[in-house]
């Protein structure tokens, strides 16, 4: 039985060789290229969604992705490789910075803004923000001697059918999109042996639930929703250790009280009472990067959860929900189960919209 295991452990580790070892090859072929900058203004993971969609916009165009990370928001000046191990080639020139930056929304929508704010400044920032596109082109050009895409050139069509016959790819984006992210996820080993000592030291037992519960700044996207309202999901009599992934440990402690028959882990520290990106931002490079690895670590648990909780609104748990989309036990508290797929794909607004309306009652 053990050799069987061993055996299968291998082979998998062997086929994700494979996989990316097969992405990189054809990455490299490509003769176009696009410099993707990830770590602008967004948590972590809204930052590895909008990489991991420039990836998928690149293989459906053939074009050669590369990255832009050493100044990224959440790490101390490496990037991407401070917490995973690199995937693709990176590239250093300091302009990225200025003139690389996230898809700019279009024009309805920016009149929409302006309608909400009673005020043009929606329009002066996309003017703006247009011309230092225009300008970027032109210092790529003078540095690359060459035309490049940059990260606000990404298109994603969630409609779309993905066929990459080169990769054995023929399937509609969520797929995509997970077999792209599951490549990549592909955390150093002492990241892993973190894992490994810091479940052992909580007693995580083979088989647990989890929820991801988010409040502090998200009150200005979208509803918070309790992690209570997320554990009446659950069936109570299976669901016996719950492992919570939450930025604000007073919700924690909710739970405890609530739930006293229900064993509760978090990785989440005692001083935490939710999360402020602005604030986020001010801690000191050592700071940010423990609270990146934590939360690594507990996407990594969460991965590996019975079933999860979780919230379209968040970062998160979107990228759970779409790497395990086809598991009926993964759910969201605020979109129905069997509109799951199509919702993850939508712009934030959009599925912020989608929340309020089904979190009324919550």
């Amino acid at each position: 039985m053990q050799k069987t295991l061993s055996a299968d452990l291998s082979a998998s580790k062997q086929i994700e060789k494979l996989d990316l070892l097969s992405w990189q090859s054809l990455n490299n072929s490509f003769r176009r290229r696009m410099v993707c900058r990830i770590g602008i203004d967004c948590g972590f993971f809204v930052e590895m969604n909008y990489m991991v969609n420039a990836m998928l916009y690149c293989l459906a165009n053939r074009i050669r992705f590369q990255l832009y990370s050493e100044t990224a928001n959440f790490g101390t000046g490496v990037g991407w490789t401070e917490y995973f191990m690199p995937f693709c080639e990176e590239v250093h020139e300091s302009f990225h910075r200025r003139y690389n930056f996230h898809r700019l929304p279009s024009w309805r929508r920016i009149l929409k803004m302006c309608i909400k704010q009673k005020s043009p400044s929606p329009i002066v920032w996309k003017i703006k923000s247009s011309l230092k596109t225009c300008i970027g082109r032109f210092v790529a050009l003078s540095v690359y001697k060459e035309y490049i895409l940059f990260t606000q050139d990404v298109t994603i069509n969630p409609d779309k059918q993905y066929t990459i016959p080169e990769l054995g790819i023929n399937c509609d984006y969520t797929t995509a999109y997970g077999f792209l992210a599951r490549m990549i996820w592909r955390p150093w080993p002492e990241i892993l042996n973190m894992v490994s000592i810091l479940t052992d030291n909580l007693n995580l037992p083979p088989i647990y639930d989890g929820i991801h519960i988010r409040g502090g700044d998200k009150i200005s996207e979208s509803k918070l929703i309790s992690g209570i309202a997320m554990m009446r999901l659950f069936d109570n009599k299976e669901s016996r250790c719950v492992f919570v992934l939450t930025d604000d440990f007073r919700q924690y402690r909710e739970m405890q009280e609530t739930y006293p028959d229900v064993r509760f882990l978090t990785l989440c520290q005692t001083e935490e009472c939710g999360y402020v990106h602005k604030d986020f931002l001010k801690e000191s490079p050592a700071r940010r990067k423990d609270a990146i690895i934590r939360l690594i670590i507990s996407v990594n648990i969460l991965l590996g959860a019975r079933s999860f909780v979780g919230s379209i609104t968040t970062g998160p748990s979107v990228f759970i929900m779409k790497l395990r989309i086809d598991d009926p036990l993964i759910r969201a508290v605020d979109c129905p189960r069997d509109r799951l797929a199509s919702t993850l794909s939508m712009t934030i607004s959009e599925r912020a919209a989608i929340s309020k309306k089904h979190s009324q009652h919550l």
